[in-house]
């Protein structure tokens, strides 16, 4: 076990009411490496492979593994504040791999693993990663990039790959773990805009600390607790429930490899005793419409963000599964800030009060806090600890901020006498499906690659299972006509270019495009016809 000076933990709060952090803060040496020392043999994770072979790992195996594959990083040539890149499933590997980068101060950058080779390429120039950690299984993805990353790890190994196992049971010493102050780069994620390609979100040390402890500290999660979340490991859902959350509060993780169906998910809950499920709105749905109410003794309470709460959701689960939903707010740039009780009478579209130690609320025009029912944009304190640095971009960070000291989050909402947060929409194009955030330029990019496309937009279309899905409206190049062959063909291409669940689910071909009064397109107008029509449901699938 690494040696080093312990963190000097403060007061919960600061006294003007917002969350304390340490004035450093290194989630592997002050976390997982404590409670090695503490309890060696307790079970950090329940791995379920593809086949479905299960699998503890004890935080001494975990903390082994890690300070392995640190060493074998530092020995090529790792340092503090570079990138890298982790494209996994969801194996105790990528708790490793994301544990080792955290120990020496390189910045993980978790991606999802979905992606195209195209999106990967991109997210390796626009982090300025230098390495890689993936599966055997997803060597392909790094057709285009490989060569630009000096270190290359994988699962499995492969060729010009190094193998991960290999490298996590080096024999060399780690370096003494990095001290990270509290405004030190820690962390990036990678999230979908309207107006663009995704953009690199980077995170600070304080802001992995305030991870950790919101919203489990409030849900009271400790030892014996069992957390499970389909998530994938590049959303940032998966980090916050199987790393942050579970072990900075004493409990277990499931890490499920393969694809569950809804029984398969049931058997899961029940099997390994899980005490939290943090899932979106569509997952649940499809569970209670595919599979049959069984006891979950275990489950204390769902966990579901992405998605606004809804009266039926929240009546149906609790009947299904005899716990109750609780809703949390955030965004990929903030931290988790809002949280329904368990108890409260679940309405429509309601994301939960502000947490303590949280400094969120919902703006008027002028900057104001809005008076309650009054709808304005849902905004965060700088000060926020659990706010991002902000926007990476080649080197630099930016953090958008108006009246003076508020970041806006691009959703609206409104607040009641109560001070319960609702969430109305989305003031730009973001499309919410099934707890996926899908920016419309990505997949109009797409869709004119393809040769029978001459304009395109992309659109929110409401949906009674996602909550809406993607649609594209076409404008045909001459010498093509519309088609439910052509409609395939179009929605197929999409799923290669970019990844499969950003694909536009339906398709209208149109004369023309709505435009504004300088020419620009307006998705706002085709957003509203649409949800001025009844709800129409999608095929059925799963959302993860």
């Amino acid at each position: 076990m690494q040696g080093g000076p312990k963190i000097a933990m403060k007061p919960a709060f600061e006294p003007d009411d917002l969350f304390a952090v340490p004035d450093r803060f290194n989630f592997a040496f002050d976390v997982v490496y404590r409670i090695t020392e503490r309890e060696a043999s307790a079970v950090a994770t329940i791995a379920v492979d593809a086949e479905g072979r299960i699998e503890h790992w004890s935080f001494a195996r975990i903390t082994e593994a890690a300070q392995g594959l640190a060493a074998t990083l530092a020995a090529a040539g790792l340092r503090t504040g570079d990138r890298v890149l982790i494209l996994m499933p969801r194996t105790p590997q990528w708790q490793v791999a994301m544990l080792a980068c955290l120990h020496l101060g390189v910045i993980p950058v978790p991606c999802v693993t979905q992606v195209s080779a195209a999106e990967v390429d991109y997210r390796i120039v626009r982090s300025c990663s230098v390495a890689a950690i993936t599966d055997r299984r997803y060597l392909d993805k790094f057709s285009a990039s490989r060569d630009r990353l000096r270190v290359r790890l994988a699962s499995g190994g492969g060729e010009g790959w190094q193998d991960l196992e290999a490298a996590m049971r080096s024999g060399a010493a780690a370096p003494p773990p990095a001290m990270m102050p509290a405004e030190a780069p820690a962390l990036m994620y990678f999230t979908s805009g309207s107006s663009g390609p995704p953009k690199p979100v980077l995170h600070a040390a304080r802001g992995l600390y305030v991870r950790s402890r919101q919203p489990w500290a409030q849900l009271g999660i400790t030892d014996g607790d069992v957390i499970w979340t389909t998530s994938d490991t590049g959303w940032t859902r998966a980090a916050s429930c199987l790393l942050f959350g579970a072990w900075m509060n004493g409990a277990t993780a499931v890490m499920h490899d393969g694809a569950p169906d809804s029984l398969a998910k049931l058997e899961a809950l029940e099997r390994f005793g899980v005490s939290c499920f943090g899932a979106v709105a569509t997952e649940l749905r499809l569970i209670m419409a595919q599979a049959a109410r069984r006891p979950l003794p275990a489950l204390r309470f769902t966990l579901s963000a992405g998605e606004a709460m809804t009266t039926e959701l929240a009546h149906g689960w609790r009947a299904f599964s005899g716990a109750p939903l609780i809703v949390g707010y955030g965004q990929t740039e903030t931290p988790t800030a809002t949280l329904t009780m368990p108890d409260a009478e679940p309405l429509n579209g309601m994301i939960g009060r502000p947490m303590e130690g949280n400094r969120v609320t919902v703006l008027d025009d002028a900057g104001n806090e809005a008076a309650p029912g009054a709808a304005g944009q849902i905004a965060f304190d700088r000060a926020d600890a659990g706010l991002m640095l902000g926007y990476w971009d080649n080197g630099a960070c930016s953090l958008p901020v108006r009246h003076d000291h508020w970041y806006l989050t691009g959703d609206t909402g409104y607040r009641d006498a109560d001070g319960n947060i609702f969430f109305v929409g989305r003031d730009d194009d973001i499309i919410s499906s099934g707890g996926y955030r899908i920016g419309p330029t990505e997949v109009e990019n797409a869709l004119m690659a393809h040769p029978a496309v001459a304009e395109c937009a992309v659109a929110a279309s409401p949906d009674t299972l996602r909550g809406e899905v993607v649609k594209g409206f076409v404008v045909l190049r001459p010498g093509h006509a519309p088609s439910d062959a052509l409609a395939m063909a179009l929605q197929q291409h999409v799923k290669q270019a970019i990844a499969p669940y950003k694909y536009p689910r339906r398709i209208d071909f149109v004369d023309a495009l709505p435009r504004t009064a300088s020419g620009k397109l307006s998705r706002r107008l085709l957003r509203e016809s649409e949800f001025n029509t009844e709800d129409v449901t999608s095929p059925k699938g799963d959302p993860r």
